[in-house]
C-alpha cells in the first residue's frame, strides 16, 4: 500500500529518542533525556511579546511562501551586518524551519543519482533528504586527530563529476567542531577548482561559538563564491525558538525563487505570527544573543570539566553549538546485566536501561564509537546526569 520510498524512509533518531523519553516521564519514571537538540532556556520575553502582539493586531493571514517583505528586510539587514553581503528580497527565502529549508534546496538542486558530499559525523536527517530527492549521499570523512574538520585534501578525493552539493556545518552537530578562518581558506581553494559544486551552509549554531559571538563563514573569505553558497539558518537555536518554526535561506535568485515554489506547493508559508516574533528577534535581540552565548559557555565548561574526570570517556571539547561528542571505544567488550557493549549503540542502551539517561548513539550520526550528549540543561539537571552516568560504567565489567 506505501510507497516503496516511505517504506524504506527511516524516522529521525533524536525524534525517537525524545519521544521515548517523555512517555516514561508520563509514566513516572525519573528519566534525564541528554538527546534532544534544543536549547532550554525560554525564548527571550521581548520576542514573545512581539508575537503576542502579532496576533493582536490581526497578523494572522496566509504571507508570500518565502515570507513577508518585513521579514525579509530583517534578514537582509542581518546577512549584510554579519556577512557583509548586500543582497535582494529576491535572494531571501523563509519557511517552516531551517529543516525544511533544507530539504526544499536539495529536492531544487538535485537530480537522480547525482551526489551530495557530507562531512561525517553529521547531522541525522541530511542522509533522509538525499534520499528522498533520489540522490546519493556520499560520506566524506573527519577524524579525530583534526579535531572532527574537514581537510581540503579529503574532499578533494570524494570530488567525481556527479557531484552537486557541499554540506557544510559549522559549528557543527554533532561534534561542536568549528571551521576556522585557515580551513576555511583551503576548502574554497578546492570549490574554486569545482564549479559545479554547490554549497549549503548549514549556520544555525553559528552565534553559539565560543570565540566570538559568530563563527566564521566561508562568504567572509570567498564573497564571490555567493552565487553558488546558500547559507541556512533559523532562530531555533540562537533564539531558543524551536516550536516557532521558522528557517530562512540568502542565496542566488535562482535558487532561491525555485525554493519558494516548492514551498508554495507544499507547505505555503510560515507561521506569520512567526515570521513577525523572528523579524523582531533579527532586528533587536543582539544583547540576548550575547546573554545566551555567555551562559552556554558557562555551561560547556561545567559540562567538560565534570565529564572529563568519568573514567573510560574520551571528551572532544566543542568549540560551538551545546554538544559533548565523547568516544566510547574504552568499554568495548565490558558487560552489564543484559549483555555485552559492543557499540556505541549499546552503550546508550545499556545507560537508558539501566539510569534512565538518555543520549544519542554516534551511529545515527555515520560515526560509530561516539555518543553525542546534549549540555545545554540546568546545573543539577546535568549533575545528577553525570552522577548516574559515572556509577552505570563503575558497575561494568
Amino acid at each position: 500500500m506505501l510507497s516503496k520510498r516511505v517504506r524504506n524512509l527511516k524516522p529521525s533518531a533524536v525524534m525517537a529518542l525524545g519521544a521515548r523519553a517523555k512517555k516514561l516521564k508520563n509514566q513516572g519514571v525519573d528519566v534525564i533525556s541528554l538527546s534532544l537538540g534544543e536549547p532550554t532556556w525560554k525564548t527571550p520575553e521581548s520576542i514573545c511579546a512581539a508575537g503576542i502582539q502579532a496576533i493582536k493586531e490581526g497578523y494572522t493571514r496566509y504571507t508570500p511562501a518565502g515570507g513577508s517583505e518585513k521579514l525579509k528586510q530583517a534578514i537582509i539587514s542581518y546577512t549584510k551586518k554579519w556577512l557583509g553581503l548586500n543582497i535582494t528580497s529576491a535572494q531571501v527565502t523563509a519557511s517552516i524551519g531551517a529543516k525544511f529549508i533544507l530539504f526544499s534546496a536539495i529536492q531544487s538542486l538535485c537530480n537522480p543519482d547525482e551526489e551530495v558530499l557530507i562531512p561525517t559525523p553529521c547531522w541525522v536527517s541530511y542522509p533522509s533528504m538525499v534520499e528522498l530527492a533520489q540522490a546519493r549521499m556520499v560520506p566524506v570523512p573527519t577524524y579525530a586527530k583534526d579535531h572532527f574538520k574537514l581537510k581540503s585534501d579529503i574532499l578533494k578525493k570524494h570530488i567525481t563529476d556527479k557531484s552537486k552539493i557541499l554540506i557544510l556545518n559549522s559549528p557543527n552537530n554533532p561534534s561542536g567542531a568549528v571551521l576556522n578562518k585557515s580551513d576555511l581558506m583551503s576548502l574554497g581553494k578546492v570549490l574554486i577548482d569545482h564549479p559545479q559544486i554547490y554549497v549549503l551552509s548549514d549556520d544555525i549554531y553559528n552565534h553559539l561559538y565560543f570565540s566570538g559571538s559568530m563563527a566564521p563563514h566561508i562568504l567572509q573569505l570567498y564573497p564571490d563564491l555567493k552565487d553558488r553558497v546558500l547559507s541556512i539558518n533559523a532562530a531555533s537555536k540562537n533564539y531558543s525558538m524551536p516550536g516557532w518554526r521558522l528557517g530562512w535561506a540568502v542565496g542566488n535568485e535562482e535558487l532561491i525563487g525555485a525554493m519558494s515554489k516548492f514551498q508554495s506547493q507544499s507547505v505555503s508559508c510560515a507561521s506569520s505570527i512567526s515570521q513577525e516574533a523572528v523579524a523582531y528577534a533579527l532586528a533587536q535581540c543582539d544583547k540576548e544573543l550575547e546573554e545566551a552565548r555567555y551562559n552556554l559557555i558557562k555551561m560547556k565548561n561545567l559540562a567538560l570539566s565534570t565529564f572529563q574526570k568519568i573514567k573510560g570517556l574520551e571528551v572532544f571539547p566543542p568549540e560551538g553549538a551545546f554538544y559533548l561528542w565523547v568516544n566510547v571505544k574504552k568499554l568495548y567488550s565490558s558487560s552489564w546485566k543484559k549483555g555485552m557493549i559492543n557499540s556505541s549503540a549499546d552503550f546508550v542502551e545499556a545507560l537508558f536501561q539501566e539510569k534512565a539517561v538518555l543520549c544519542v548513539p554516534g551511529e545515527e550520526f555515520h560515526y560509530p564509537g561516539y555518543v553525542r550528549i546534549h549540555f545545554a540543561v540546568d546545573e543539577q539537571t546535568w549533575l545528577s546526569a553525570c552522577d548516574r552516568i559515572e556509577s552505570f560504567i563503575s558497575s561494568l565489567s
